[in-house]
C-alpha cells in the first residue's frame, strides 16, 4: 500500500520519519516559531488557527483537503504511536514504554506498510467503567455530548440510534489515531468535519469560561464519533479487512535518537548535556545559573537534561529561571533507571545516573560534538570556549584527574575490599599503562567529538561494559580505559577541584604544578569530592560561588531546609560520640565494642 499517516507535533519533540510517516506541525498559525523539519497544519485549505479546540485534528483536516498523494491516510500522535506490527499485543489498549527506538520502529513499520493489505487499522477498543456518556460528563462538559446528539439526530438521523448505542456502551477508541483506505478516509471526515463544526458553531456564550482543558471539547468528542463511525462500518460491511492494534504511549520513554539530523551542528551551535535525578536538581539549577550568567547572544545553546524522577513542578521551577534567555534551550529527556543493576561498589555513591552519559551516543547521534558537565560544578565563563576547543581528530577530550595519578608514586590503598591498592586496579582492570595512568582524565567535562567516531557501535561498547564489569570509579573508569589511546587532555583550568592543595601531595611533580596553578584563575570549579560539597554545611574552597549562583535559582530555599536537617543531624551527633567518650572512660572494658559500634554507623551514614 501507498500510505502517509501523518504525525501531529505542537512541541518539539524526537521527530518520528519515514517514507510514510510524516511529522506535521498543528497550530502553526498561532505557533511563534514553526518546529523544524516538518510541515505544518497551515496551508491550502486548513483550520490552523482552530487547534485550541480541534487539537490534532487539525492536521486531519489539512490532510483531508490538501494531502493527495496516498492510498491510505492515517494519524498518530507525536507522543502515541499505533503498534502497527503488534510486537506489543495486549488486551490494555494503551501500553507505556520504557525505551523506544525511532529508527528501529519505522523501519518496521514501513516493512508492515510495504507487504500488508488491510482496508482499516484502528486501536483495540478501552473499556471503561462508566458509559460513554457518563465518562464525557465527568471528565468534561456534558452540554457538549448533549449538542452532538442534537446536531447527529438534525444532519445525520440514521445514525442517531448508533450514536445512542455508543453513547450506552463501555467502549471507546482512544486518542483519534487511525490508518485507513483513502475512500474510507474521505467519507469519514466528512461525517465527522460536518458534525463538529456545527457543535462548534452552536456553543453560545456560555464557552467562554471554560477552561484549558475543557477548550478542546472537539477533539474529545471526536474521539467519539471515530467510535461511532468504526463500529457501524464494522456492522455494514463486514468485507472490510481491519486490524485492531495496540496505542504505544512514549512519552514517558527515552526516546533514541532524541535529536536527528545536522539542524544543530552549525557554527552558531553550542551542544551541552548533563544528566542528574531529583535529589541533585538544586545543585544542576546552581551549574545551570552560573553557566547562562556567561552565554554569548551570538551562540545558541542547547541543554539536553537527562533526567529521571524530576517532577512537572519543579522542571518547571527549572524553566522559569532560564526563561529569560532566548538564546537557551532546554530539552528535557526522561531516561528512567536504566543503570539500576549495574555494578556499584559499596564504598560509593548510591546513585547510578552517572551512567546515563552513555546514553548520548544512542540519543544525540548526529551531533558532531557534544560538552558533557557534572552538575556539581559552577561555571566562570563562556562554555563555548571549551565547546570550540580545537582537539583535532581525538574522539574525546577531557582534564586530567590528577589526584587519581598519585598511583605512579607508591601504593595507594581504597577503602573498597574488592580494590586493596588502586595502581594495581588501574593496570589491571582498566589496562593502563603508567603513561595512561598519567593522563587519566575526570568525567566531570567530557568533550564528545561523535565526528570521529562510530557513535552506534561506541554507544553499545560503553554499555555492555557497564552491564558486564566491576569498576571503582564506574563510568569513569570504564571511559578511561575505552578511551585511553583516542583522548586528548584539555587545559586543567576546565575542571579545578575544591581540594584543598594537601590533598595533591602524593601527585608526580609535574601533574602536581599543573593542578596548583590551575587553582589560581579556575575556569569551571568542580565540587567533585564526597566530603567537599558546599550543600552539606561543610566549610570548603569556593563554596561562595557555589551559594551565589544557587541564591538565584527557585531552590535556594530547599537547599537551606536540607542543611538545617544536616546540621541538626551533625549536632546529634556531636552529643552521642561526646557521651560515648564518657562512657569509655568511666568503663574502659567498653572500647571495643562502642567503637565497632561507631564504625558501624559511619559506613552506614556514607552510603546514604
Amino acid at each position: 500500500m501507498k500510505a502517509t499517516i501523518y504525525t501531529a507535533y505542537h512541541m518539539a519533540a524526537p521527530v518520528l520519519e519515514s517514507a510514510s510517516i510524516v511529522p506535521i506541525h498543528v497550530g502553526r498559525a498561532r505557533a511563534r516559531t514553526p518546529l523544524p523539519d516538518m510541515i505544518g497544519d497551515d496551508t491550502g485549505d486548513h483550520i490552523s488557527s482552530r487547534n485550541d479546540t480541534y487539537c490534532e485534528l487539525t492536521a486531519l483536516y489539512w490532510a483531508w483537503k490538501n494531502g493527495r498523494a496516498s492510498d491510505y491516510v492515517g494519524l498518530m500522535h507525536y507522543r502515541r504511536v499505533l503498534d502497527l506490527t503488534g510486537r506489543r499485543d495486549s488486551p490494555q489498549t494503551e501500553q507505556f514504554l520504557d525505551r523506544f527506538d525511532i529508527r528501529e520502529w519505522t523501519a518496521e513499520a514501513e516493512d508492515w506498510i510495504a507487504r500488508t493489505d488491510v482496508d482499516l487499522v484502528v486501536p483495540r477498543m478501552h473499556t471503561m467503567a462508566l458509559t460513554v456518556e457518563q465518562n464525557y460528563a465527568r471528565g468534561h462538559k456534558a452540554e457538549d455530548f448533549a449538542l452532538t446528539r442534537a446536531v447527529v439526530a438534525e444532519r445525520h438521523p440514521d445514525w442517531l440510534a448508533d450514536f445512542d448505542a455508543m453513547a450506552a456502551g463501555t467502549g471507546i477508541r482512544l486518542a483519534n489515531m487511525f490508518l485507513m483506505r483513502r475512500d474510507l478516509f474521505e467519507d469519514y471526515c466528512a461525517f465527522a468535519f460536518d458534525i463538529l463544526e456545527q457543535v462548534d458553531a452552536r456553543g453560545g456564550d456560555r464557552r467562554a469560561w471554560y477552561s484549558m482543558q475543557d477548550w478542546r471539547y472537539l477533539g474529545f468528542i471526536a474521539e467519539r464519533l471515530f467510535t461511532l463511525y468504526v463500529t457501524r462500518i464494522m456492522r455494514d460491511r463486514p468485507e472490510l479487512k481491519v486490524r485492531k492494534v495496540n496505542i504505544l504511549n512514549i512519552g514517558r520513554a527515552a526516546v533514541t535518537p532524541y535529536i536527528s539530523g545536522k539542524r544543530l551542528t552549525g557554527p552558531e551551535h553550542v551542544n551541552i548535556a548533563f544528566s542528574a535525578d531529583r535529589a541533585y536538581l538544586p545543585h544542576t539549577a546552581a551549574m545551570l545559573r552560573s553557566m547562562v550568567d556567561h552565554v554569548s547572544p551570538e551562540r545558541q545553546y542547547n541543554l539536553f537534561f537527562l533526567q529521571s524522577g524530576v517532577g512537572a513542578k519543579a522542571m518547571e521551577a527549572l524553566r522559569t529561571m532560564l526563561a529569560p534567555f532566548p538564546n537557551v534551550a532546554l530539552h528535557a529527556i526522561d531516561v528512567g533507571d536504566r543503570f539500576a543493576d549495574a555494578h556499584r561498589s559499596a564504598t560509593r555513591a548510591p546513585s547510578n545516573a552517572t551512567y546515563n552519559r552513555f546514553l548520548l551516543f544512542d540519543l544525540l547521534p548526529d551531533l558532531e560534538r557534544l560538552l558533557y558537565l557534572d552538575v556539581d560544578m559552577i561555571v566562570r565563563g563562556d562554555v563555548a570556549e571549551i565547546f570550540d576547543a580545537d582537539i583535532g581528530d581525538a574522539a574525546i577530550a577531557a582534564v586530567p584527574d590528577f589526584i587519581m595519578t598519585r598511583t605512579l608514586t607508591g601504593r595507594t590503598p581504597t577503602i573498597d575490599p574488592d580494590v586493596p591498592d588502586l595502581g594495581a586496579y588501574q593496570r589491571d582492570t582498566l589496562k593502563m599503562t603508567e603513561a595512561q595512568i598519567s593522563r587519566y582524565f575526570n568525567a566531570g567535562l567530557l568533550l564528545f567529538n561523535f565526528a570521529a567516531m562510530d557513535t552506534a557501535r561506541v554507544g553499545r561498547d560503553l554499555m555492555k561494559m557497564a552491564a558486564s564489569g566491576r569498576y571503582l570509579f564506574r563510568d569513569q573508569d570504564i571511559l578511561n580505559s575505552y578511551f585511553r589511546d583516542r583522548y586528548l587532555p584539555l587545559p586543567a583550568k576546565y575542571n579545578v577541584f575544591n581540594t584543598i592543595a594537601s590533598g595533591y601531595g602524593r601527585v608526580p611533580r609535574d601533574n602536581h604544578e599543573q593542578a596548583l596553578a590551575a587553582k589560581r584563575d579556575p575556569f569551571i570549579v568542580h565540587f567533585a569530592a564526597g566530603d567537599y560539597k558546599p550543600w552539606d554545611g561543610a566549610t570548603v574552597p569556593w563554596a561562595d560561588l557555589y551559594w551565589q549562583s544557587l541564591i538565584r535559582t527557585p531552590f535556594y530555599g530547599e537547599v537551606i531546609g536540607i542543611l538545617r536537617e544536616v546540621m541538626e543531624e551533625k549536632h546529634r551527633r556531636g552529643f552521642v560520640r561526646r557521651q560515648g567518650r564518657a562512657l569509655i572512660e568511666t568503663f574502659p572494658a567498653l572500647r571495643p565494642g562502642l567503637m565497632s559500634i561507631y564504625r558501624g554507623l559511619s559506613r552506614v551514614r556514607r552510603l546514604r
